[in-house]
């Protein structure tokens, strides 16, 4: 199914606010940018609470109006599978063809609702919008329909309440599978690994085992055949050592490409261990646990996610990260990106959605890929998409992230030159430029124009180099000037 839009009303900071999925370069990956405390974890939490049982609300304290309950809506569109999958499951159920041809399903939404009250139990249904719900030409003979017998007064075949009655969360059942990611132990191998255990219950013993056995061409399902091996045939071991450290190590170097590792495997007496070699230190092999935060964060998600996404395991997925470039050095960030992006590029219904404060998991080429999220009056959250074309990488690092930088004033100052010139020469002129060609010759300009002189020819020892409070400043005017005083 194509999840169309999420809404979410009455949670936390969020009363009622809708996000659009629109494909941004043939892909589903989106970014929430916004100062701490705007919102972004709630959004993200909203949404997992779709799929996770485990997750609690409490009342009133996440509840935005007390009156009101939480919904959380996924709305979808069916595709031609899903139609034809819909039609099978419903012959079977004892569906003629000629009703099955007047059935219909406009949209259909995924409802999770709490209900205002302390220990409010989460409502989890199918909200189907059916061109034609009653058929006054059938009636509910059993559990399915049949053609009406008009000699008897029978009822109208309702196709919707057919749907609560015997087919409850058909779709919901259908719909994306969502994971709310966090780094956790869970998701490394810090210590050793009972093989025996593992292999007769593989995901339960380790997750990142299973996907790097994934990474080595072994599937679960020969996982306890290849375990066995190693009991009868010492060369097993090694090689299943050296085949699970080169396919780790070449999936961890194609994300991460600057950081020169080498993953080794270490099986003895059935126990295995997971060990990283810096390449350039020979013979220091240490555990992930003896690492820095940073290394094991990303290795973490490379083990999970983006393994489980380079063998072709995640599909329909709605994957939910709360700023996941946490610890991470600003190049580390901008792979752990892409990957974010890749993941969704390709046919296997992924979307993802992550939460940050850092301008470096910024989609520069596709600044529409983010939402801004703020509190109004701090109180409300709002999510405000920034369209194609309407906003610069420099411009969403200064209104977001509050970054003044030379780029932006050199596109600010460009774009004052080129539409209305007047309005730069309208500055107050109370800085001084000397001209090195003209062997230090002064000129009165304004305090833009002495920054764009500066950024222009740092080569020009003349002149005081401009304050970061002068940037600023000069920002600000300029923004007046295109945008008008707010």
């Amino acid at each position: 199914m194509k999840l169309t839009s999420l809404t979410i009303k009455s949670f936390r900071s969020i009363e009622d606010e809708t996000f659009d999925i629109a494909e941004v370069d043939g892909t589903h990956t989106f970014t929430l940018i916004g100062i701490n405390e705007s919102g972004k974890s709630s959004f993200l939490k909203a949404v997992s609470l779709v799929d996770n049982d485990d997750e609690k609300v409490i009342f009133p304290k996440d509840y935005f109006e007390e009156t009101q309950p939480i919904s959380i809506v996924l709305n979808y569109e069916l595709e031609t599978q899903e139609e034809k999958d819909l039609k099978n499951a419903l012959t079977e159920k004892g569906f003629e063809k000629d009703i099955l041809s007047k059935i219909k399903i406009e949209k259909v939404a995924i409802c999770a609702n709490f209900e205002p009250a302390a220990n409010a139990p989460k409502k989890v249904f199918d909200q189907i919008t059916f061109q034609q719900k009653v058929f006054d030409d059938y009636t509910l003979l059993g559990d399915k329909p049949a053609k009406k017998d008009p000699q008897q007064t029978q009822e109208d075949f309702d196709i919707e309440k057919y749907f609560e009655v015997h087919l409850p969360k058909y779709f919901w059942k259908i719909a994306h599978r969502i994971v709310f990611w966090k780094s956790d132990s869970k998701h490394l191998i810090n210590e050793q690994i009972n093989l025996d255990a593992f292999a007769a219950d593989p995901e339960n013993t380790s997750v990142p085992l299973v996907n790097c056995f994934e990474l080595a061409g072994i599937g679960q399902d020969d996982i306890a055949a290849q375990v066995a091996k190693l009991k009868t045939d010492p060369a097993e071991i090694n090689n299943l050592q050296e085949k699970l450290g080169d396919k780790v190590t070449t999936h961890i170097k194609k994300v991460w490409p600057n950081h020169p590792v080498k993953i080794k495997f270490q099986i003895n007496n059935s126990l295995l261990s997971f060990l990283v070699e810096d390449e350039k230190v020979k013979y220091k092999s240490k555990t992930t646990e003896q690492r820095s935060d940073g290394f094991r964060q990303f290795i973490s998600f490379l083990l999970t996610i983006s393994a489980e996404s380079a063998t072709n395991q995640l599909s329909n997925s709605l994957l939910l990260l709360d700023e996941p470039e946490t610890h991470l050095h600003p190049q580390a960030q901008e792979y752990l990106k892409d990957e974010l992006i890749k993941i969704t590029r390709n046919d296997k219904n992924n979307i993802v959605f992550f939460a940050t404060h850092s301008n470096y998991m910024i989609d520069k080429e596709h600044i529409e890929r983010c939402f801004r999220v703020s509190k109004q009056s701090n109180r409300k959250t709002k999510l405000e998409k920034f369209q194609a074309g309407q906003k610069s990488y420099a411009e969403v690092n200064y209104e977001v992230f509050d970054i003044a930088s030379s780029d932006y004033h050199n596109e600010l100052y460009g774009y004052l030159e080129d539409r209305d010139k007047t309005k730069l020469d309208g500055l107050d002129q109370t800085k001084k430029w000397k001209n090195k060609k003209t062997n230090g010759a002064e000129t009165d300009v304004s305090l833009a124009t002495y920054i764009r002189h500066s950024i222009h020819h740092p080569e020009n020892t003349l002149n005081v180099k401009f304050t970061p409070e002068e940037l600023r400043e000069s920002i600000e005017k300029l923004r007046e000037l295109k945008y008008g005083k707010k």
